[in-house]
C-alpha cells in the first residue's frame, strides 16, 4: 500500500505537469484525485503502521515519501490554481 501512494502520488505529478501546459480541467480533476487518493492513502498506512509498532521516520518509508510529495504538491497546485483565476480576472 505504501507503494500505491507513491505510484498515485507520481503519476498526480505527471498529470499537473500535463494540466499545466494544457490549462486541461478533465486533468486538472485527475491529478487533484490522484493527489488526494495519494495523501489519504499514505496517511493510512502511517497509521497503521504506527498502531503495529513497525514505523520508522528515518527509514526509507514510501508511504511517508508519498504522503509528504502528494501533500506539498497539493497545496503548491491549489495556490497556483487560485492566483491564475484570480490574473484572468479584469482588475
Amino acid at each position: 500500500m505504501g507503494t500505491l501512494s507513491l505510484v498515485l502520488s507520481g503519476l498526480g505529478i505527471v498529470a499537473m505537469m500535463f494540466h499545466y501546459t494544457t490549462h486541461n480541467i478533465i486533468l486538472g480533476v485527475v491529478c487533484t484525485i490522484l493527489l488526494a487518493g495519494a495523501f489519504a492513502i499514505g496517511t493510512v498506512v502511517m497509521k497503521k503502521r504506527e498502531k503495529e509498532g513497525d514505523f520508522v521516520s528515518n527509514m526509507y518509508n514510501f508511504a511517508m515519501l508519498g504522503h509528504g510529495s502528494a501533500g506539498v504538491v497539493l497545496v503548491v497546485g491549489a495556490v497556483m490554481c487560485v492566483i491564475a483565476n484570480i490574473m484572468k480576472k479584469p482588475l
